[in-house]
């Protein structure tokens, strides 16, 4: 089976694993657990490479600040806020 890779909001990626969505409120997760409120914001793009049926995947997310600058990170670099 071949690896796919989509967009986060692609119509097609009903089986992607992509652990946030658009408009999710989320954070830089320090080396403790805790959100770091000066890096967090909403997420605005993503991209996730996996094999469909399960097994190993990678996803990455673009998060938007309040100020408008933007970050990159992978999901376990982030934690969702309220």
């Amino acid at each position: 089976m071949a690896v796919r890779v989509l967009r986060l909001g692609d119509p097609t990626a009903t089986d992607a694993p992509f652990r946030f969505s658009k408009g999710d409120r989320v954070a830089w997760k320090r080396w403790d657990g805790t959100a770091d409120g000066e890096f967090s914001g909403t997420v605005v793009d993503g991209i996730c490479e996996y094999l469909p049926g399960g097994g190993a995947y990678r996803d990455s997310y673009v998060v938007e600040r309040q100020d408008g600058l933007r970050f990159g990170a992978g999901h376990f670099d982030l934690v969702k806020v309220g």
